[in-house]
């Protein structure tokens, strides 16, 4: 699946005219259990760091110009990326992703959000001009209520294995005034209950595809795709002030790391499918393991 994202995609978690608050920065961090193998006896691992900073700049006619910036962090010593011909112990991947641009409220229901999105994603031995992505957003919202709101769009990126364009259906449903349904479909989704004014708990799952540019010395114009498709249970504390953590544990259907030459590309790609992929992975697939991950998050209120 998509995207970042992600992340990931922190702004389209959020809905400035119907909730309550804004997420300005979060740092958190993931740990995945790979497990043994006959090659390696050792506890093989996945682990990734992330971080968003998020400054919404709020216009004479409400409208906002958005901007947001991630960084990202992924290590694994899996000894499933080694090739046949280049035994590789360890990867180190960077993502530094920016996304900004006009969310035009046409009224106090209705709003247009068109972003810019380039990305630089790599290990920080290739080239710079090598490492570059370009993407966009474009969402349209609705406000049915002030317990639903749906948006409707597309993201669009030209990760490193070709076109990758991901069609997405927003919800942000109060079912009721404990239980409610949040998520970015395909990307990530959420259902929870609120026990208390100061926890959340319910299940989460997030899918995330990118793309980085490596360089190191026995992988010279090589790219790495890393696929993950995690679900889990989680709990949102209120600590203290603006100041939340989130964490969570569950199991990665699927995550993993494909490794590939530069220029050995799909004619497109989408959720769960590439069209024209004639590609020939130099690696072998991962396996799934649990997980656990930590988030500490600033939130500041808009009412």
């Amino acid at each position: 699946m998509k995207t970042f994202l992600t992340s990931t995609l922190i702004f389209l978690s959020l809905t400035l005219f119907a909730q309550n608050r804004f997420d300005v920065f979060y740092i958190g961090g993931n740990y995945n259990f790979v497990g043994t193998t006959d090659a390696n006896p050792d506890e093989n691992y996945d682990a990734f760091i992330m971080s968003n900073l998020s400054i919404p700049i709020i216009l004479k006619d409400s409208s906002i110009w958005y901007t947001s910036v991630d960084y990202q962090y992924f290590s694994t010593n899996n000894e499933y990326l080694a090739t046949t011909v280049n035994p590789v112990e360890q990867f180190n991947l960077h993502g530094i992703m920016l996304r900004t641009g006009y969310i035009h409220r046409f009224n106090s229901k209705q709003s247009l959000q068109v972003l810019f999105v380039p990305r630089y994603m790599s290990d920080f031995n290739a080239d710079f001009s090598n490492s570059l992505q370009l993407g966009g957003i474009l969402m349209y919202e609705k406000v049915k209520s002030k317990d639903y709101t749906w948006r409707v769009g597309v993201i669009y990126n030209n990760e490193f294995f070709g076109t990758y364009i991901v069609p997405v259906f927003y919800l942000d449903w109060n079912m009721t005034s404990k239980i409610k349904v949040k998520g970015l479909l395909p990307v990530y989704g959420k259902i929870y209950m609120q026990p208390s004014e100061k926890l959340d708990v319910g299940l989460h799952f997030i899918g995330l595809t990118t793309s980085h540019r490596i360089n190191e010395p026995d992988y010279k114009n090589y790219y790495v795709e890393r696929k993950t498709i995690d679900i889990s249970a989680f709990g949102n504390f209120h600590l203290f002030d603006n100041i939340f953590m989130e964490a969570r544990a569950g199991y990665s259907i699927s995550r993993d790391y494909g490794l590939y030459a530069k220029g050995d590309k799909v004619d497109l790609g989408m959720p769960l499918v590439n069209f024209g992929d004639n590609r020939t992975r130099t690696n072998e697939e991962f396996d799934g393991g649990a997980f656990v991950h930590l988030r500490f998050i600033y939130s500041i209120p808009v009412d």
